[in-house]
């Protein structure tokens, strides 16, 4: 393993008061180019775009299933439980940037390597944010910031990172609880200067620690990730006819379509589509969208 992984995040997390549930392995998970070549900049703010009603459906998702696997360094649940997946550099940011922070800028594509990233699950189109998992969102920023010698405001929502293209955090007005975000577009991703005057309110008057020192490692070269939960759905018709294709589903669905024998086939054999890994299908019956990783487990995996 090479760069910095933040193995002490899971004690520090529970000596704020947060929930922890450590995923097995979660220590030396990492993206392609290991960890932190430095500590992270700052934090980043999503949603996963599921309902998070299975977290582990979600969690196996994101640090199994997913190609740009792990999606996240941590896991939030609706109950405010903090699921530590990735203790090295994860992928999630995609595309975005650049972005000041107080120890520097996170460079222009490089969100993935610089920062540490939350993934709170939300399916990003009105479901509510409970008061429990809002706080703990809070927790979680304000301590590793403090840990990695940043500041509270050290953080960026995913829409603010890459505005236009993500709107993650959403809705604002689904928010639960005495604080209540802005929107700042029709999808109502939560205004990043309301996270920040709230993150310093809560942080109060506690000083940042001394980062760690990292020992230089060379970089590998990296794959930048995002943060897109997908499926497949089939709309209906015969075994060979009427296939859909994969549904990015970041408040608003991307649809791309493949028909017929050829697309049956595929799905059958095991292959790629648009740079997806597809599931091995032997058997389907119709369905219907939706953001739920398990209904993805139980229609992709069905057939083993």
């Amino acid at each position: 393993m090479v760069g910095i992984y933040y193995v002490q995040a899971a004690d520090w997390l529970r000596a704020v008061g947060v929930k922890v549930v450590e995923i097995d392995d979660w220590e030396t998970r990492a993206r392609s180019s290991g960890g932190f070549a430095a500590p992270p900049l700052g934090v980043q703010w999503h949603h996963t775009a599921s309902s998070g009603q299975h977290p582990l459906n979600d969690i196996r998702y994101m640090t199994q299933v997913n190609p740009a696997r792990p999606v996240g360094n941590c896991y939030l649940a609706t109950d405010g439980t903090c699921y530590m997946l990735a203790a090295g550099a994860a992928n999630t940011a995609g595309k975005g940037g650049p972005y000041q922070m107080s120890r520097g800028t996170v460079p222009l594509d490089k969100g993935n390597t610089t920062t540490w990233a939350i993934e709170a699950a939300n399916n990003g189109v009105g479901q509510a944010w409970p008061q429990v998992q809002v706080d703990a969102y809070f927790k979680i920023s304000n301590e590793m910031n403090r840990r990695f010698g940043n500041q509270p405001t050290d953080l960026f929502t995913h829409n603010a990172y890459t505005p236009g293209r993500k709107i993650d955090p959403a809705t604002a007005s689904a928010v639960h609880g005495p604080w209540k975000p802005r929107s700042v577009n029709s999808s109502q991703s939560w205004s990043v200067a309301d996270v920040k005057a709230e993150a310093t309110r809560r942080a109060g008057t506690k000083p940042p620690t001394t980062p760690t020192t990292p020992t230089p490692t060379p970089p590998l070269s990296p794959i930048e990730g995002d943060d897109d939960m997908i499926l497949m759905m089939r709309q209906g018709g015969t075994a060979s006819a009427n296939w859909g294709g994969w549904a990015s589903l970041n408040g608003g669905a991307t649809m791309r379509s493949v028909t017929g024998p050829q697309a049956d086939a595929m799905f059958k054999g095991g292959n790629t589509y648009d740079g997806k890994t597809l599931a091995k299908v032997t058997t389907w019956s119709q369905v219907t969208w939706t953001a739920s990783t398990a209904d993805l487990d139980k229609y992709l995996n069905q057939a083993g």
